[in-house]
């Protein structure tokens, strides 16, 4: 039993990041071990969190308490998920930026338009690999002589906002091809608009942090009156811990918690869009 619980914890505290690059420098692992986090990283974080909370509450508690930090183990990995998604937008919006303007600084010292795409590619490529990728595909049609356009436009889709950049550079490009507007001009447009808009999803995150910050508060609270009742003399965690009644208000008590924090994370959102 003692094993399962240490593997299960081990699962939630695996090394990532800095973390692992220490351990490999220790010599600690091996094939075995690189052969495991490669399993473990194909698993979505939807679902090893809540099946490895539950596994540590199923061997130490029972199959009730399992339940319960389940729930608690899917709400945490769905607001990661969540709170990624919007690193991972501002980050993408950055680097169309800096690559718009890249491009637009190629265009005015007479550089080609495949080259000035190749240019802003590689430029790219140290910060979103993505945008390199759709980037250095565009500048490979204009070098052969193809349609940008048509080259940048499924890249864009109905994507978060750093996607839907690429399909905006189609629009500005058919506007330059079609009607003869300074391209240079076009695309540095277009870099305005999408600095203003990483910008108003900065303010708008920043001001919103006090909120969402709130909301963890509160919902660690419960877990503040647990211990205020041990410290009057109470047994709040020996009735949590035993029993069908104990295991119920667990469950209970997470399902409410993870519903108060996802829906002030839903509420926030809205607010950002």
């Amino acid at each position: 039993m003692t094993a399962a619980v240490l593997l299960a914890a081990a699962l939630l505290v695996w090394p990532g990041g800095i973390a692992a690059g220490r351990v490999r420098a220790l010599g600690v692992g091996g094939a075995g071990v690189a052969r495991l986090r490669y399993a473990l990283a194909q698993v979505p974080i939807g679902v090893l969190w809540p099946v490895a909370a539950g596994t540590v509450a199923l061997v130490a508690v029972g199959p009730i308490h399992a339940c319960a930090a389940a729930v608690l183990g899917g709400a945490a990995a769905d607001l990661r998920g969540r709170a990624t998604e919007r690193r991972q937008r501002l980050s993408r919006l950055g680097a169309w930026e800096r690559a718009l303007d890249d491009t637009s600084s190629a265009l005015r010292a007479g550089a080609g338009p495949g080259g000035a795409l190749g240019q802003a590619a590689d430029a790219a490529a140290a910060h979103d690999p993505r945008v390199a990728g759709i980037l250095a595909a565009a500048g490979s049609h204009a070098r052969l002589g193809g349609d940008v356009a048509a080259a940048l436009r499924p890249a864009g889709g109905d994507g978060p906002d750093g996607d839907r950049v690429a399909g905006e550079l189609a629009g500005a490009w058919l506007l330059a091809t079609r009607h003869g507007v300074v391209l240079a001009d076009v695309v540095d447009g277009l870099r305005a608009d999408v600095a203003s808009r990483r910008q108003r999803a900065l303010r708008v995150d920043a001001t919103l942090a006090g909120p969402r910050a709130t909301s963890v508060i509160l919902t660690a609270l419960p877990g503040l009156g647990v211990l205020l009742g041990s410290g009057f003399g109470a047994d709040p965690l020996g009735v949590l811990g035993s029993g069908a009644l104990g295991g119920g208000l667990c469950l209970a008590g997470s399902v409410l918690l993870s519903a108060g924090l996802l829906w002030t994370d839903r509420i926030a959102g809205g607010a950002a869009r």
